[in-house]
């Protein structure tokens, strides 16, 4: 790939974590739902796709995105680099680049992200255990739900401007 065409796939990848920024935060924030989290999927779409290290680069721009939007803090940045880059090691040497390995991939990092935020918080003794399960368990299924259209978007930059086009 030339010098042109990685600036053009970071402009791409760009756009689509801000489309996946403004859906998650500003179109589905204010609906009567619980809040899904599609910056880790998204950090994992790209680690699938493009490989480990464009991986951790772009899960680490997604979590720069939560963190901005103000969600959690600082730790999203390292938690969703983490995220796409063993999204896309796993995709490398265990399953196939496609969608069946990133919804594996995805629902994973989810789930895992889920359980953590659930064991923190009830260690901390913020909540009971029942309160924070009823709102993490809906939003891993609300997270989910938009794992396919969050990958259909990641893919086609992909196909236009990233490995698959220059393959």
């Amino acid at each position: 790939m030339t010098r042109q065409d990685i600036i053009f796939q970071w402009i791409a990848y760009g756009a689509a974590l801000l489309i996946v920024a403004a859906a998650d935060y500003y179109v589905l924030g204010p609906m009567p739902m619980a809040l899904p989290m599609l910056m880790p999927a998204a950090a994992a779409a790209g680690g699938v796709l493009e490989g480990p290290a464009f991986g951790a680069a772009y899960g680490a721009l997604a979590g720069l995105a939560m963190s901005g939007l103000g969600h959690e803090g600082a730790g999203c940045v390292l938690a969703c680099a983490a995220v796409g880059w063993l999204a896309g090691l796993i995709a490398q040497y265990v399953l196939r680049r496609d969608w069946w390995g990133y919804l594996i991939c995805a629902a994973a990092a989810l789930a895992l992200w889920e359980v953590w935020q659930v064991v923190s918080r009830y260690l901390a003794g913020l909540a009971p255990l029942q309160v924070l399960l009823d709102v993490a368990l809906p939003e891993l299924g609300w997270s989910l739900v938009f794992l396919l259209p969050v990958y259909w978007l990641e893919r086609f930059c992909c196909v236009r401007f990233g490995r698959i086009a220059h393959e």
